[in-house]
């Protein structure tokens, strides 16, 4: 008899196969049951140090060659291993009579308990991290994978599991997992990201009734609608297995014309940017046939540092992205930290709730030195740029006019500034509109800036209240919400009426079948991870512009994301 589970949908695609039941996350080490005698506290602290640098040496190659928000995960699990508490109550445990390995499994375990238990789901979502770290430290300490099951799976395989981590996730194979479900997690979560960049369906917050499933059933996971079908009726599996045709037709045609202009059917030229999080991710523009760099990242410059970037360091660094891409508009978004990202040279108090604190251009603000340095980087930058280049600067966070204000002032006693900004010149600035405030009040902002960026992550969960990392509500931040696409329109309608671009550069950008409905609405430009600019460009030359104004006219007067959804549907 079929059962259908539902979740939300966190990597696209469809995958039909069988379930296998993974249970990755060791117990707790039980001293009184060890069978192999530990060596002296002093050799096992060595044992541990010894397993530590090597954990940091793999971190960093994998944070080197990340796609978009890759290094950022990766870059987590550094700061998460050299932290001292951790460190300290390793060494703590060694030094009352535990191995090495035991002191870890029980230290990273009392932290996993901490975060857990703490009233905000962000900080409780980095529970996941510490058991990424502790499973790579009890890798090298005892030279067994606690992930070795997933080496062998079948081929088909619909890994079912309560959480996954990045370790875990790393070691799945598309040759032979079809598909991925869990009880638990968020779309934004780091499985989630490394699961769309394996190109693996992926739905999350099915609820723990899955962790009860048997093994071995035929199942199908949607990570288009986030369903989970297990045991499906003959229709339902056709019906999945005729659509997964289909998509993967879709692709193979996107791919093939991914270097050709995303024209509309009636003409309108789409251009289609990359995401990007280092220098790294430059080398797959080229290859994807993205129109330039939508977005910059430029938290990666200033992440593991003991002092911020020079004015020269940050110069150098955006030059050798630039030169690769003659012709192109370059997106830089300014700094964008806060208490849920810090840096090591910039204490911050412990905040209650990061994601409405101090962060983005309200840190900048604080920390004038910081925005000075970029912004003046930026306009150096821009001076040297050929005249095809735009150097597109973007200022995250805004909530009010007056930061922005604050910021043109700043940028106007910027050595050179008047060298490159000037109406048609290679520096442009921007805002993000990321704060319902911001697109509120799009018409005031438009007047200043030469286009805008939305961000439809922050800008789901900030409208709807609803922490888009923590499970228990993160349903409630969809994209798809008629309050958020009436932002989204009304951000549109602003930009139209002062005459500038307007772009998407959220998750919602790279779903090639909301594709219709952002250009319906007034978006002009999108920019996506690069896995995703060749569907994302195939999807534009499939719109009508016509039908695609209808269809953002329907949506927005629907009353509930699932009405938008079955729109969406009926479009395909």
């Amino acid at each position: 008899m079929q059962h259908v589970f539902s979740g939300l949908p966190a990597a696209p695609g469809i995958g039909v196969g069988t379930l296998y039941i993974y249970n990755p996350l060791p117990q707790r080490s039980h001293p009184h049951a060890r069978t192999v005698q530990a060596s002296t506290p002093a050799e096992e602290w060595e044992r541990f140090v010894v397993a530590l640098q090597r954990v940091d040496d793999e971190l960093a190659r994998l944070s080197a060659v990340g796609n978009s928000f890759l290094s950022d995960i990766f870059h987590v699990h550094r700061e998460i291993l050299h932290d001292k508490t951790l460190t300290d109550s390793v060494l703590a445990g060694i030094d009352n009579g535990l191995t090495a390995s035991e002191a870890t499994q029980q230290a990273t375990a009392d932290l996993v308990d901490i975060f857990e238990n703490l009233s905000d789901a962000y900080f409780a979502s980095r529970a996941t991290d510490i058991r990424d770290v502790s499973q790579r430290l009890l890798v090298h300490l005892d030279g067994v994978s606690l992930a070795q099951q997933l080496h062998d799976l079948p081929p088909d395989t619909i890994l079912v599991a309560e959480d996954l981590t990045a370790f875990d996730t790393g070691h799945l194979s598309s040759t032979t997992v079809v598909g991925i479900a869990l009880a638990g997690s968020a779309p934004t979560a780091h499985t989630s990201i490394l699961a769309r960049s394996l190109g693996l369906p992926l739905i999350c917050a099915l609820g723990p009734g899955i962790m009860q499933l048997e093994g071995n059933q035929p199942a199908i996971v949607d990570g288009i609608q986030g369903r989970l079908f297990v045991m499906p009726d003959t229709e339902t599996l056709e019906s999945y297995q005729e659509m997964r045709v289909r998509l993967r037709s879709f692709r193979i045609s996107a791919e093939a014309s991914s270097h050709e202009p995303a024209v509309t059917v009636d003409g309108c030229n789409v251009p289609v940017r990359a995401n990007i999080n280092s220098r790294e991710d430059v080398l797959l523009i080229p290859s994807s046939g993205a129109d330039g760099i939508g977005l910059l990242r430029t938290e990666y410059l200033f992440q593991q540092r003991t002092t911020p970037p020079s004015v020269k360091t940050q110069v150098e660094a955006y030059r050798e992205m630039a030169d690769q891409l003659p012709g192109e508009i370059f997106t830089v978004r300014l700094l964008d930290i806060g208490g849920d990202k810090p840096v090591q040279y910039l204490p911050q108090p412990l905040e209650s709730n990061p994601f409405l604190g101090v962060r983005g251009i309200r840190l900048l603000l604080q920390e004038p030195h910081l925005l000075q340095d970029q912004l003046q980087a930026l306009v150096l930058l821009a001076r040297e740029v050929p005249p095809t280049n735009t150097i597109r600067v973007l200022v995250p966070m805004v909530s009010k006019v007056a930061e922005l204000t604050r910021v043109l002032e700043i940028l106007d006693q910027v050595d050179h500034v008047a060298d490159v900004r000037y109406p048609g010149g290679p520096l442009q600035i921007g805002v993000m509109i990321e704060v319902p405030a911001a697109a509120l009040m799009a018409d005031h902002f438009a007047s200043l800036v030469d286009f805008f960026s939305i961000g439809t992550n922050d800008l789901s969960q900030y409208t709807l209240a609803a922490d888009r990392v923590n499970s228990a509500v993160a349903a409630l931040a969809t994209s798809l919400d008629p309050s958020v696409l009436r932002l989204i329109g009304m951000t549109c309608d602003a930009g139209a009426a002062a005459g500038i671009p307007v772009t998407v550069c959220g998750e919602m950008a790279g779903d090639p079948s909301i594709t219709p409905l952002l250009l319906g609405l007034g978006v002009k430009e999108l920019s996506v991870a690069t896995p995703s600019v060749a569907l994302v460009k195939y999807a534009v030359r499939q719109t009508d512009m016509a039908q695609a104004r209808l269809l953002a006219r329907a949506a927005l007067e629907c009353g509930r994301a699932q009405d938008v959804t079955a729109l969406l549907k009926q479009n395909i």
